[in-house]
């Protein structure tokens, strides 16, 4: 029984023959086979038609195939196809699919009230369209509103007038005496065009699939139902092909669309027969679509959720059963089936589609959490897919590129809105084994300097240093790069708080502050969109946990390759940088080191001041970050040097010009040759925001902390790993 709050279903009512097959074979057996089929057989004779039925079915019955899968390995809960998609690929990428699937399901509905009517009015011609249709509404409100159950039992009646109609026809007189069949049609029609106009009478699958809140046994009902209907209801639609080919000349089958009834043995059942499949259309919808708006309002993804989560004693949503009626009366009355046809088919095939792509999506990735009861091949779920992703583009591609911008449309608002996230989602795992798999292969490919991009690996002893200069390493590694950061800590102590000495106290509290800055810091980075992950390490010993911190990662499946410090202010950090410098292998890791200028900081980081001297070996790394910071700042690079004497700044000032070709600069970048003693030029250098500086081998930490305090500005120190490469 519902809740009393109004926000729960689970009658637990209906079982696999009333709650899934009998709905799904209902709106699997509709006007298609009755006004459409043997157009279908006349236009590409037998043969075509026959390949038309099988491969149409082949698509539901994967899709039906998928779903069972799906059901036996979740708790599929109210919602249907809804409640599939989200617990497989997450709850933006269902209610994407879940909102224009309600829509079209209770468009749907004014759909099947119209080709009642119709039918009616052909019998009945002094009977007014407009009038018949809303009596219909009304009587199929009234029966929903009231008892879902009741709409259930009414459709055992009229699956029996359709199946004495389909007998029926078979007793029928056939037109022609010979006993051959219509193996070759009139071919007016394009065969494609010919199954599109066919591909509907299979699209009903989702009638039974939607009841999955109020069946008594869903992960068995599901299956059980709707495999059978789709298998029945492939056996009736490849009885009546033959039938039709047997029957009647193709030129009377493609003039004469309602021959079934000419030609039955008793004509008022086959007209009873497409009326009732129209009505039972019409219900099944008004039934099953309530209870996929239900599902949306339980998960806050529509507007007034709490409105249309209501449930009344009876366990009828009554509040989205009212809005459903509404949406199908204003179709009704606005008569626009025609203009919106298209797009509703293409909803019911994205969803179907979909719901094979979850299930090759957690079979192909390998998650444990996938072991289904009922298993299916992997291609079957893929070619389900692709059968109806096929079918859209084939029917009508503008509807069908329609239908996938107003779903991803509104994907990418759901984006946007606060929703639950406690919720089954493979998505990360996708993505996971996608990269996975990506590595796989380049680990055998060859390294080439050209695929180089910096990925830099961050120690972090005191964090609040960082918080200020974090535009400066999203600048250094944008669009594309990463960051490694980690940080040692002081053991924690595993004692009662009460047994905490003073001192041990404080290391737990700056331990606590560490972790609450690095996660300030890589918030930030994120914020920027920039591929960033953090480690808190617990040791005693910082340098040997740092040395060992960086070795895990450079031995990771995505290394870094770059090691970037700040520059020290006493011996002890000297010493810790030292000791990092020293286990990186030239050949493995670039070097960077950073001093922020304390009264400045980054400045507007406006101009970029790189050094550069003829044979330097570490030309290439510092070229390559100053165009990458000149490109995210928007910045001028201003190549430096200083030179003893004027011809030494002729044949500099020359080296640059060309490097500043052959390494492609930006056309503004300044050029700028001093004549004097280094130490005494970088005194008087050009004003700029960064200064950039390659390093030695030695780790002369007192010349470089005298470099930056006469220069007066943030600077940069920075020594090449010989993987990176300025003229590729």
């Amino acid at each position: 029984m519902p809740e009393k709050n109004g926000t729960t279903i689970r009658s637990n009512r209906f079982g696999a023959f009333e709650g899934v097959f009998t709905p799904t074979l209902l709106s699997i057996l509709g006007v298609i086979m009755y006004l459409r089929l043997g157009w279908v057989v006349g236009e590409v004779g037998l043969k075509n038609a026959l390949v038309i039925v099988i491969a149409a079915n082949l698509i539901t019955l994967f899709t039906g195939l998928a779903a069972a899968s799906i059901t036996t390995n979740i708790r599929v809960g109210t919602g249907g196809a809804y409640s599939m998609i989200s617990k497989s690929l997450g709850y933006e990428v269902g209610g994407a699919i879940g909102i224009p699937l309600y829509l079209s399901q209770a468009i749907s509905v004014a759909f099947y009230i119209t080709g009642f009517t119709e039918c009616w009015v052909s019998v009945f011609p002094q009977h007014n369209l407009l009038f018949v249709s809303v009596i219909t509404w009304v009587a199929l409100l009234m029966i929903s509103y009231s008892s879902t159950k009741l709409a259930f039992r009414l459709q055992y009646v009229i699956m029996a007038i359709i199946a004495l109609s389909i007998i029926s026809a078979f007793l029928g007189k056939a037109r022609i005496e010979q006993a051959v069949f219509a193996w070759h049609g009139v071919g007016e029609v394009p065969f494609w065009r010919v199954f599109a106009i066919y591909f509907p009478a299979v699209t009903g699958i989702l009638a039974g699939i939607s009841m999955s809140g109020e069946l008594k046994n869903p992960e068995r009902d599901i299956p059980v139902g709707t495999l059978s209907a789709i298998v029945i209801g492939f056996l009736v639609y490849l009885s009546m092909t033959f039938w039709y080919a047997r029957v009647a000349s193709p030129q009377e089958l493609v003039a004469n669309r309602s021959i079934i009834i000419d030609i039955s043995r008793w004509r008022f059942l086959v007209i009873a027969g497409i009326m009732g499949a129209t009505l039972s259309s019409a219900l099944s919808m008004l039934v099953a679509s309530p209870r996929t708006l239900l599902a949306l309002s339980k998960h806050r993804i529509i507007p007034f959720s709490h409105s249309f989560s209501h449930i009344n004693i009876k366990g009828e949503p009554t509040t989205a059963i009212l809005l459903t009626a509404l949406i199908s009366l204003i179709t009704l009355t606005l008569g626009t089936l025609d203009a919106v046809a298209g797009v509703l088919t293409m909803v019911f095939l994205v969803t179907y589609g979909m719901l094979n792509i979850s299930v090759f999506i957690e079979k192909s990735i390998g998650i444990v959490s996938f072991r289904p009861a009922f298993r299916i091949p992997l291609i079957f779920s893929f070619l389900g897919g692709v059968g109806c992703f096929w079918a859209m583009f084939l029917i009508n591609p503008l509807f069908g590129i329609i239908s996938i911008v107003i779903i991803c449309g509104i994907y990418f608002l759901l984006l946007r809105k606060e929703i639950e996230r406690n919720w089954p989602d493979v998505r990360k795992g996708l993505f996971i084994f996608i990269a996975e798999q990506a590595v796989k292969i380049a680990s055998k490919l060859p390294y080439h300097p050209k695929i180089w991009k910096p990925n830099l690996v961050v120690p972090i002893v005191q964090p609040v240093k960082w918080l200020e200069v974090t535009e400066l390493l999203k600048s250094i590694v944008s669009p594309s790069g990463r960051i490694d950061i980690f940080a040692v800590t002081e053991p924690r102590s595993e004692t009662s708080p009460e047994a905490i000495s003073e001192q041990a106290h404080d290391k737990a509290e700056t331990g606590r502050l560490i972790e609450k800055d690095i996660k300030n810091i890589c918030d930030s980075l994120r914020e920027e969109n920039i591929f960033v992950s953090s480690h808190i390490i617990e040791s005693k010993d910082i340098i040997s946990a740092s040395k060992i911190a960086l070795q895990t990662l450079k031995s990771g499946a995505f290394p870094p390759n770059i090691l970037l410090m700040q520059l020290g202010a006493t011996d002890e950090e000297d010493m810790l940088v030292r000791s990092l410098v020293d286990s990186v292998s030239p050949q493995e890791m670039g070097i960077m080191l950073f001093d922020l200028q304390p009264q400045t900081g980054l400045g507007s980081m406006k101009t970029i001041n790189l050094w550069i001297r003829q044979g330097s070996p570490n030309r290439d790394l510092a070229i390559l970050t100053a165009l990458n910071l000149q490109r995210n700042c928007d910045a001028t690079i201003r190549l430096v040097q200083a030179v003893e004497d004027e011809e030494a700044r002729l044949r500099l000032q020359e080296y640059l010009e060309h490097l500043k070709k052959i390494t492609r600069m930006p056309g503004e970048t300044e050029i700028v040759v001093l004549v004097g003693k280094f130490d005494e030029i970088v005194k008087k250098s050009p004003s700029a925001d960064l200064n950039i500086f390659g390093m030695s081998e030695e780790m002369n930490f007192t010349h470089k902390r005298q470099i930056a305090t006469s220069i007066d500005t943030s600077v940069l120190f920075l020594r090449d790993s010989q993987q990176e490469s300025a003229i590729v």
